[in-house]
């Protein structure tokens, strides 16, 4: 049993402004900087660390707004905090890969100024990762995936040369610089010494959070006591890393030592809001829960080990006199309601204890994971921490029964890699009723001789060749020395009978747009180069095959023998019933073909420079190379420019009928505009997936292009939709090539099927995702990678056991990119209860919005957005309005009592039914992409997609050196957004950046480089000046874009101007037209449970 062995995937993203590499396109600009989610850790839920079994009480605590009595609370220690430094390497990134010796996303160990990232993964590492490294490749610890780069590519053409006199801020200090591993200073990272168990964390606003419960306090015009300092005063408690530790998704030299690959020159602190290095919450092994955001009136944290706190709940009073009804929202303090708060302390999570599963860490927490019997929860997450009992008991929460599964979510670099376990011609053990595989929560009996499943109960033989004596303890003697049995994640090498044929080889099949649009906006140019900077980062090995084809009107491939002068060009004209010509060297192994490919990708934008051929055979060109795919399977990246205008599966420009392609207000029915056109694409993807291609759309687009019908392809096939909307030669080369490279390097399984087992009681209900489902019990994934999340939904058929557990295995057969069969087994049990308070207590609140996210985005088409608005809304009230009737003990009506584990739901659902998705206004094919995108998203993305990250860039040279690269987040509501500063709203996908009209024009040019707001180009490119101003935006620019693993779109917003109202419409606490403020919605929500409950 050894762990597996894997590719290292380079850094997603180039550095910020490299000098422009020779042929590289113009203003093509080569950016790095993977992106860590926005994290927003979960309103303090459960008591942090509490293992299962706590004694069960009346109520689960409470989070309430108002002026009433005090909670009757014993003061606890704030926060129980775990290492504020993390072992040394660890980031805290919170998807970043990598183990200890060797987090993934690298830079070049090289001292010169070549790209951040641009070489393949190094061919050794002293621990190769368990993603499937070559064959035989196994070592005793892996690092799960990555390693450093061997050598630097050249930047992805960066902004004009003239642009990067300065090296790349997140370029990272050179390879022979030893760095701690989340790029801060060596000795911030030693010294940072985490406080012993029960030390008491002072509040993110500077003032000691306090630790018994007490009311939420009116404003002080109420009268109200102002003794305490609102805890909600702080910044959003979105988890960044401690200061004192390094900015999280870091790398290290060859050598070992550690190094920052993004990170800019070494820094003690982290941004305040950034990736929460994997997860924080707490410390020590144990499930520790961040500190809990005590809102005065909030519930202090348990102390690990402790029951429910007594049922007496905090409240939010509306009004000064507890039990009239509110008339005006001026009567809460804005600064008083619950916000998400940052996270600063690094946890070590122990996914179980004393027997019982520990309670996980929020999603958007920094998390070190100690697997010792369920997975991590980065792998499998469920929505409530303990299982209903019954169906009624689900029902009258109103919450839903999910698990999110994330089968290659990137592990922290400080946690131990996967193991593999290889029983040989055996093939892993299995129940012989269910077939669940064996895993830590199946009993041995009969001196071992026969084992339970702890799914489906049924009694096996245990094979002879696996039989070993029971201890004293009922458990076998070798369990602590078998992965498969202590162990909650693990995979098995697939035996035979897994496989159906040859596993496939690593193909990748790149088809350009060359219709006169692509040639003339510089989109062909744009993608020739992109491909061109990422060949080198395909995995390595003899089984990496590529082929290209370029298509307008017909479909023309590319014959790469090396033995030719230049490739030959085969063109199929028949777009209707098209066909691959016959097997002319169109698919072959990179190692063979390189030179030729580069120089044809060179050639392309040049071949079709006088292209007056305006039509797409879009849909004809997949079929081709699906045609010439068809006997291996492969990944399929196309680059497309214009509607779909011929040949199968072309497309009319349905937004003209009267629309110009945007939705109106008054639509009172679902939009036709949001649903596929017709079948033709659905079972044109279907036939992809059946054969295991995996399709890519890259659109570069400046018109409509019916992203509803064309995301029917990615979405089918297990790929995705990126989306450049209005194409900008000038911006754009950047975010293109970044999103190209983190596509075909980041760790990803080939012709993969997924089924989840659950115990009798349950039955999956349904899965939602990008992948394709031919029978009800499992999907099929022609591609699945890091990034890809699958929800899966249960109902009761039965009653569950008060006090047993419930086990949930997720298994994953795919094929590595280097062609080994693998089965991934995941595994989470949970404790069954028939008390509602416990669910209330142990809810997961961002798994449950990242739900009710993919439910809604699934409704868009078919719902009219006005009922889907209502739906959305109702479905908060249900779940807070169970919570009050069935679990609060206060009874006045003039208080709103939230559950401590759900309080942010008020404010994400707000932020839900203000997105781009349900919002009236907006064009069509935002929309249908914003559908695309929360498909697959993950959990740790879902709340910063909806409710994004404000900053402020005007005023960082006021900061300390000792303070957090990024600055805390502010609230979302234009009090924080003022006419003389510059602001940045991210959401891991876009940055929108606020010029305000009353900007001094000294720091206009300081960072800009213009003198006017006139002379602001509407196409932005940040070049990084001379001066501090400009540096530390950099700074801040690559630092996002390093923790969201994206390279963030960015686009300018002025004061005073449309774009300005744009910016505007993001801050969600505002009212809006036709909208609530949070204020006025927290009364809505209030008067709406009021009435349910008389």
């Amino acid at each position: 049993m050894t762990p597996s062995s894997s590719s290292s995937p380079p850094p997603p993203f180039g550095a910020q402004n490299p000098s422009t590499p020779p042929g590289s396109g113009p203003g093509a600009a080569a950016l790095q900087a993977p992106f860590s989610n926005m994290q927003i850790s979960r309103a303090s839920a459960p008591p942090p660390g509490a293992p299962r079994g706590l004694t069960p009480q009346a109520a689960p605590p409470a989070a309430q707004v108002g002026n009433g009595p005090p909670s009757a609370y014993s003061a606890r220690p704030s926060v129980i905090r775990g290492p504020a430094t993390g072992p040394p390497a660890a980031r805290p990134f919170p998807g970043s890969p990598p183990a200890p010796s060797q987090p993934s996303f690298v830079r070049p160990p090289t001292t010169s100024a070549g790209a951040p990232f641009g070489g393949p993964p190094a061919a050794a590492f002293s621990q190769p990762p368990p993603f499937g490294g070559p064959p035989g490749a196994v070592s005793k610890q892996s690092i799960p995936f990555g390693g450093p780069m061997s050598r630097p590519g050249p930047p992805f053409g960066g902004p004009p040369a003239a642009t990067s006199q300065a090296p790349p801020p997140s370029g990272g200090p050179p390879g022979a610089v030893s760095q701690p591993p989340f790029g801060g200073s060596s000795t911030a990272w030693s010294q940072a010494a985490p406080p012993p168990f029960g030390v008491q964390r002072p509040a993110l606003s500077g003032q000691p959070i306090t630790t018994g419960a007490a009311p939420l306090q009116a404003s002080p015009s109420l009268g109200a006591p102002q003794q305490q300092a609102p805890s909600f005063s702080g910044p959003p408690r979105f988890g960044g890393p401690p200061p004192g530790m390094q900015p999280p998704f870091a790398a290290q030299s060859s050598s070992m030592s550690p190094q920052g690959p993004f990170t800019g020159p070494s820094r003690a602190n982290v941004p305040a809001f950034g990736p929460p290095s994997r997860q924080s919450q707490g410390a020590f092994y144990g499930a520790m829960q961040p500190p809990m955001s005590t809102i005065p009136g909030g519930m202090p944290p348990s102390m690990p080990g402790q029951g429910l706190p007594p049922p007496t709940t905090p409240t939010f009073p509306y009004s000064p006199h507890a039990g009239t009804q509110v008339s005006t929202p001026s009567k809460i303090d804005p600064n008083q309601i619950p916000r998400p708060m940052a996270e600063t302390s690094v946890i070590i999570f122990e996914t179980r204890q004393g027997g019982q599963a520990s309670i996980p860490p929020a999603a958007s927490s920094e998390f070190i994971v100690k697997d010792t019997g369920n997975c991590s929860p980065r792998l499998m997450r469920c929505s409530v921490n303990q299982i209903p009992c019954t169906s009624d008991l689900l029902t009258s929460s109103g919450m839903p029964l999910s698990l999110m599964v994330q089968p290659f979510s990137l592990p922290h670099p400080s946690e131990e890699p996967i193991q593999l376990v290889d029983f040989g011609e055996m093939g892993p053990v299995r129940c012989s009723r269910c077939k669940a595989y064996i895993n830590a929560f199946m009993r041995f009996i009969d001196q071992g001789r026969h084992f339970i499943c702890n799914l489906c109960g049924f009694s096996n033989d245990t094979p002879r060749g696996y039989l070993c004596n029971l201890g004293p303890d009922g458990r076998r003697r070798d369990a602590d020395d078998r992965p498969e049995l202590c162990k909650g994640t693990v995979e098995f090498v697939a035996t035979k009978e897994f496989l159906v044929r040859d596993p496939m080889p690593a193909l990748y099949f790149f088809l350009i747009d060359v219709s006169m649009n692509a040639v003339q906006t510089g989109a062909t140019a744009a993608a020739c180069s992109a491909i061109s900077q990422a060949i080198s980062d395909l995995p390595e090995g003899p089984r990496t095959m590529v082929g290209i084809a370029t298509f307008d009107s017909a479909v023309h491939f590319y014959s790469l023998k090396r033995a030719q002068q230049q490739p030959l060009m085969l063109i199929v004209p028949d777009v209707q019933d098209v066909y691959t010509p016959l097997q002319m060297d169109l698919i072959l192994p990179i190692s063979e073909c390189r030179e030729n490919l580069e120089q044809l990708l060179e050639s392309i934008p040049n071949m079709f420079e006088n292209n007056r051929v305006a039509d797409s055979a879009f849909g004809a060109a997949m079929k081709a190379a699906f045609l010439a795919m068809k006997s291996t399977g492969g990944k399929l990246l196309v680059f497309q420019s214009e509607l779909p205008s011929v040949g199968v599966g072309s497309l009319s420009g349905r937004e003209a009928e009267g629309r110009a392609n945007v939705v109106s207000i008054g639509d009172k029915e679902p939009h036709k505009l949001l649903q596929p056109v017709d079948k033709t694409l659905k079972t044109m993807a279907l036939e992809f997936a059946e054969y295991q291609v995996c399709v890519d759309v890259f659109l570069t687009t400046q018109s409509y292009v019916d992203i509803a019908s064309i995301s029917v392809v990615p979405n089918t096939t297990g790929g995705r939709v990126y989306y450049y909307y209005p194409f900008s030669a000038l911006s754009d080369p950047a975010k293109l090539f970044n999103d190209l490279r983190w596509n075909i390097s980041r760790p990803q399984g080939f012709e993969a099927v997924m089924r989840v087992r659950c115990s009798q009681g349950l039955q999956v209900q349904d899965y939602f995702g990008n992948f394709c489902k031919r029978v009800p019990t499992d999907i099929d994934l022609p591609s699945i990678d890091s990034e890809k999340t699958v929800m899966v939904t249960f109902k009761h058929d039965d009653k569950l056991q008060e006090n047993s557990e419930c086990g949930f295995q997720c298994a994953l057969l795919y094929t590595t990119v280097f062609g080994q069969r693998r089965i991934r087994v995941m595994n989470l049990s949970l404790q069954c209860t028939s008390m509602l308070s416990n669910l209330f207590r142990y809810a997961d609140s961002e798994t449950q919005f990242a739900c009710f996210l993919k439910q809604a985005a699934n409704s868009i088409p078919t719902v009219p957005l006005p009922h889907l608005r209502e739906e959305v809304t109702n479905t908060c009230i249900n779940i807070l309005q169970s919570y009050r009737k069935n679990c609060a003990s206060v009874s006045s009506s003039g208080q709103l009592i939230l559950p401590e584990a759900l309080k942010l739901l008020p404010l994400y659902t707000l932020a839900l039914i203000k997105s781009i998705g349900l919002r009236n206004e907006g064009r069509v094919d935002e929309r249908s992409y914003w559908i695309s995108v929360i498909s697959s998203i993950s959990v740790l993305l879902a709340v910063p997609f909806v409710f994004p990250r404000l900053i402020s860039l005007h005023n960082l040279t006021s900061r300390g050196d000792d303070e957090s690269l990024i600055p805390s987040p502010l609230m979302l509501n234009s009090d924080n957004v003022h006419e003389d500063g510059v602001y940045l709203l991210e959401n891991g996908e876009d940055g929108l950046i606020y010029v305000g009209d009353a900007l001094d024009p000294a720091m206009l040019e300081q960072i800009f480089g213009v003198t006017s707001l006139t002379a602001l180009p509407s196409q932005l490119v940040f070049e990084q000046f001379d001066n501090e101003p400009s540096r530390k935006v950099n700074e801040v620019l690559n630092e996002i874009r390093r923790q969201r693993c994206s390279y963030l779109r960015l686009r300018l917003c002025r004061g005073g101007e449309p774009s300005g109202n744009f910016f505007r419409s993001f801050l969600v606490e505002d009212k809006a037209p036709g909208g609530l403020s949070y204020v006025e919605f927290l009364v809505h929500v209030h008067r709406q449970i009021q009435s349910k409950m008389t």
